[in-house]
């Protein structure tokens, strides 16, 4: 016993109408703004150049390489991720990106500048001193810091409200 009048998918004005019955006119594709795909295309390839990057210092054994990708991935990605549908970046998110990254390039940069050194900090040496007590709290407490600050000022709050 099929009753298609209760189907809301047989209903051809059932289209648009959100499972409680309203309108979600804020979710639909006509009103979203026109994608551009210029910059995430930058992005990918810029990511698949580091990736090489990195690759070719794996076959090499070149640590240091591998080493100065790690910022290099995490400034693509970030700006990646907070990349509006329609092409554009918030200035805000993307100010605290290139900050944060740039901070985290200054401590790869200054970890493998003074691997060879007989340096010390805090009774490590100074590479790794650098890694354990700079680096690692900073990527550890700075990265989710910035996740919710970018998430903050770049989440849609119409089309969430809409969907709730």
């Amino acid at each position: 016993m099929s009753d298609h009048a209760s189907d809301p998918a047989s209903d051809p004005t059932a289209r648009g109408r959100a499972l409680d019955g309203g309108l979600d006119s804020a979710l639909d594709p006509a009103d979203a703004p026109e994608p551009d795909h210029k910059r995430a295309g930058i992005l990918i390839h810029a990511f698949v150049a580091v990736a090489a990057f990195a690759l070719l210092g794996m076959f090499t054994d070149t640590w240091q390489m591998v080493f100065i990708a790690v910022p290099l991935f995490a400034v693509i990605m970030m700006l990646l991720g907070s990349l509006h549908s329609d092409g554009s970046w918030e200035r805000v998110s993307t100010i605290a990106i290139v900050a944060y990254c740039s901070g985290l390039g200054v401590l790869v940069l200054w970890s493998i500048l003074t691997a060879s050194g007989d340096a010390v900090l805090w009774g490590l040496p100074m590479s790794m001193g650098v890694i354990f007590y700079l680096l690692w709290p900073y990527t550890a407490v700075g990265a989710g810091l910035l996740y919710a600050l970018v998430f903050d000022r770049t989440i849609d709050e119409k089309r969430l409200a809409a969907a709730a």
